[in-house]
């Protein structure tokens, strides 16, 4: 996993889009794993990553989700410093929960095949 998030172990990649990249795999885990645990009634990630095992996978959702975030603070703090890669993980969830509202959207207007 941790290949994955630096960059696919690319040493040519620059540090930075290396994090960005990061930034962007944690933001995919985080909304999936929100919208698992909404859906459950457990809207904190936290809090889901405890509840009991369910057949729908909320709570494995939100584990793994904070270990790619707790991964990838530990590969980006060191290059980039907090503060940056907070800023990083915060503009690609916001990029990603945009794309993902639009894509939703664009889903509800489509109309139903074979009619």
């Amino acid at each position: 996993m941790l290949v994955v998030l630096a960059g696919c172990g690319g040493s040519h990649v620059p540090d930075d889009e290396q994090a960005d990249f990061g930034a962007s795999v944690v933001a995919r885990y985080v909304i999936v794993a929100q919208q698992k645990c909404n859906t459950a009634g457990v809207p904190d990630l936290y809090e889901c990553a405890e509840a009991p095992s369910s057949k729908t996978g909320e709570r494995m959702a939100a584990r793994v989700a904070l270990d790619v975030y707790r991964i990838f603070q530990r590969s980006c703090y060191e290059t980039a410093g907090a503060e940056k890669c907070e800023a990083m993980v915060e503009a690609a969830y916001l990029k990603a929960s945009a794309q993902e509202t639009h894509r939703s959207e664009a889903n509800a207007k489509k109309p139903p095949e074979g009619g």
